[in-house]
């Protein structure tokens, strides 16, 4: 027997049923529908979560459903009409605190990812807390940690973006000040950074809580929060008489200039952010290839082509400092007396671009940083080649259909590293079409 499910709206709809809101009028719109299929006997309201469980009745296969899926489901559409929405359509699943749900998510972080979103997802669950000249901490922002998730509305995000930015400015000024006393450049923040990268948490918050079911997916607040637009950068690659001064600080200062300057070559040459520094282990380091086996952020692990003299350099440094198993970090502290070598760790790079700040004052304003340097290497890259070149070089996706037509191959970046920093590579002498 075939079932004909009549239209979603009559010539009589839009006279007889005004819902309140635009996401009331798409839900009425969807609750008819699954009311015609439940009148079909092909959906089972009890398996779609479409009624309480306590009135939740049985539908027969093939069969009418009963009384009881009626009455709920013109419960449910009545409340769509009316703008008020039971809890049980908003979570699926589970209902979740929004402090629980912050935790979850950033117990779920790389390292790296919870670094930048980790004070931003508590400052939403517990909210911001200041003092001022020794004073008690006043609380400025109390949080949402003890909501439910699904009452977070949109506009609950972006009053806490509000204290975010200001926040954010706040601890600016008192950085600038700080600057300026010890003879560094003040440096004034906007609060921009911090706003984009809050609503970039809290997205990755509520998409956990989406994909857990603690919310439905039309439900999700954060996605109709806007990032911020960042303001246009101002980065631009290092003058000759730059690097210059940089090298000399790097080579002379701190207390293990070798480790500092292979760090530095390895970012100028293949083009590596801080996770895939010091995730690369000595297995990833092929002698064969010449690749070095960068695990960086969205887990994207790629093998980057680099020159041979630099692979003998990270693979001789990492034996000589103590790495001899395949899973041990290539870049390791010095031994001292007693106690051996040790991975190095992310504050090394920290220390690292303190340095070069305090000693040059034209990095100092440009506040110079690992990043920096990186997009150094990617300038060089693009000058030197193009800039499809350089998008694969520096592990970026293309911006659009035409930049994925047109990507550059492995060998192209082989050969754009050789053409700037020398050396050999053994993709340059084969035919092999993938590379």
């Amino acid at each position: 027997m075939t079932t004909t499910i009549a239209p979603l709206t009559g010539p009589d709809d839009d006279d007889r049923r005004t819902p309140a809101t635009p996401v009331a009028h798409a839900l009425a719109q969807s609750i008819d529908t699954v009311k015609q299929l439940l009148a079909a006997g092909i959906l089972d309201a009890a398996a779609l979560g479409l009624t309480p469980p306590e009135t939740c009745g049985v539908v027969e296969s093939g069969g009418p459903p009963s009384a009881a899926h009626d009455a709920s489901a013109d419960r449910a559409d009545d409340a769509a009409r009316q703008g008020t929405l039971p809890t049980w359509f908003l979570v699926p699943g589970e209902p979740i605190k929004v402090r629980d749900l912050m935790e979850k998510t950033r117990s779920g972080l790389k390292p790296e990812t919870r670094r930048a979103y980790g004070s931003y997802l508590d400052f939403l669950a517990n909210g911001w807390s200041s003092d001022a000249n020794g004073a008690p901490p006043v609380q400025r922002y109390p949080g949402l940690g003890d909501r439910w998730a699904h009452e977070v509305l949109p506009s609950d995000l972006e009053r806490a973006l509000g204290f975010v930015e200001q926040r954010a400015q706040e601890a600016g000024a008192r950085r600038a000040e700080i600057r300026e006393s010890v003879g560094r450049t003040p440096i004034a923040g906007t609060g921009v950074g911090a706003q984009y990268n809050a609503v970039g948490a809290w997205r990755r918050a509520f998409e956990v809580a989406v994909r857990d079911r603690h919310l439905a997916k039309q439900f999700n607040p954060a996605k109709d929060v806007k990032k911020p637009r960042r303001p246009a950068g101002r980065r631009r690659p290092f003058t000759q008489p730059q690097i210059n001064e940089f090298w000399a600080v790097i080579k002379n200062t701190g207390n293990d200039p070798e480790l500092d300057e292979l760090i530095c070559l390895t970012i100028l040459v293949a083009g590596a952010r801080r996770e895939g520094l010091f995730n690369l282990t000595l297995g990833g380091v092929d002698r064969v290839e010449c690749t070095i086996r960068l695990d960086e952020k969205f887990n994207k692990v790629v093998d980057q082509p680099v020159p041979d003299w630099l692979i003998d350099l990270l693979y001789e440094f990492a034996v000589r400092r103590g790495a001899t198993r395949r899973a041990d970090p290539v870049f390791r502290t010095r031994p001292q007396g007693a106690k051996p070598s040790r991975p190095a760790t992310d504050r090394r790079l920290d220390n690292i671009f303190q340095r070069v700040q305090s000693a040059l004052p034209w990095a100092d304003k440009a506040q110079v940083t690992a990043h920096t340097l990186r997009h150094h290497a990617i300038a060089l890259v693009e000058r030197s080649s193009s800039k499809a070149v350089a998008t694969e070089y520096a592990r970026h996706e293309p911006e659009d259909v035409n930049g994925q037509y047109g990507r550059a191959s492995a060998r192209e970046v082989a050969q754009a590293v050789i053409r700037i920093h020398g050396g050999d590579h053994p993709w340059l002498h084969r035919d092999d079409q993938n590379q």
